[in-house]
């Protein structure tokens, strides 16, 4: 009976941290250094957003735009899962946010699993042809189109090219199939796939690559990003010192690319451990992260 008292305990002082926990937020500083990024771009600091998953930091997520405010980044990656995919995007916690920022940052934003899982729900798609599906994406519609008309740039197997001082840098958000996302399931990814969604890459530009989930980093490394952007892995939900991430949301243990910055053949990627969370998954352990990239030329 003592044990089980103290079991109890135990369990109800780690909600109770991961709830207390949930209302932080961590500023993680990471320098990108590449012999690639050309000297008109040195020193350029961005803000990353991820996993949001329409929660808020106090009254219209007031805590977190003051952070990313003073942060004064040149401009604002979002690696998606802004919103849930059985949620009205329109209105919205991150509608609210992005709205806000918008006014002083640009703003690159591409899909994560949710907002894919959400463009499923269109009318053609009789097999998501509901009232409720149809409700949700009339939401997503409306919560584009207003960003949209704010500045937002939406990144849905599409690149755009940022120029300074003559020198080239292009962003582009690659949206890969839902079965990559799959729970239980680590499908390897088809030769010339990504080629398919975006075209090849660029080679006279720094290629940066917004690309949700992490997993495939090497894919994307063949396929030529010199930064890769993820987030989707939550961090591995539960984290532990010395270990790292537990479990990823597709339910693979001890997932490699959890959090942090990778190297592979001298490209580099940024995994975000994301701000939120959805529907039962847990975080503990695990403060919701903005994350700062300054880039830095080698």
């Amino acid at each position: 009976m003592q044990n089980y008292i103290i079991a109890v305990g135990i369990l109800m002082l780690l909600i109770l941290w991961g709830y207390i926990e949930q209302k932080q937020l961590f500023i993680t500083r990471y320098p990108i250094v590449s012999k690639k990024l050309p000297k008109q771009w040195n020193n350029t600091n961005f803000v990353v957003l991820a996993d949001l998953h329409n929660r808020t930091f106090g009254k219209n997520n007031e805590r977190l735009i003051k952070k990313i405010i003073k942060l004064s980044p040149e401009f604002i990656i979002v690696a998606g899962d802004m919103v849930n995919k059985k949620e009205p995007s329109f209105p919205s916690h991150a509608y609210t946010l992005l709205e806000v920022l918008a006014k002083q940052f640009k703003i690159y934003y591409a899909y994560g699993n949710h907002e894919q899982r959400i463009e499923l729900y269109k009318d053609n798609n009789p097999i998501n042809n509901t009232a409720y599906s149809k409700e949700v994406y009339s939401t997503w519609v409306e919560y584009k189109k207003r960003l949209s008309a704010a500045g937002v740039t939406f990144l849905d197997n599409d690149s755009i090219t940022i120029v300074k001082n003559s020198a080239k840098l292009r962003i582009t958000g690659i949206s890969i199939g839902k079965k990559y996302f799959e729970r239980n399931k680590t499908l390897k990814m088809e030769s010339g796939y990504l080629e398919r969604l975006v075209g090849a890459r660029v080679k006279d530009e720094y290629q940066l690559l917004i690309a949700h989930n992490p997993i495939y980093f090497k894919d994307y490394v063949k396929w030529g990003s010199d930064l890769t952007i993820s987030g989707h892995l939550h961090g591995g939900m539960v984290r532990l010192p010395g270990v790292g991430g537990i479990i990823s949301p597709q339910a693979k243990f001890f997932p490699k690319y959890n959090s942090g910055t990778y190297v592979e053949n001298d490209l580099q990627l940024v995994v975000s451990r994301g701000l939120g969370s959805h529907s039962i998954m847990p975080r503990l352990f695990n403060i919701p992260e903005i994350i700062l990239v300054n880039l830095k030329n080698k």
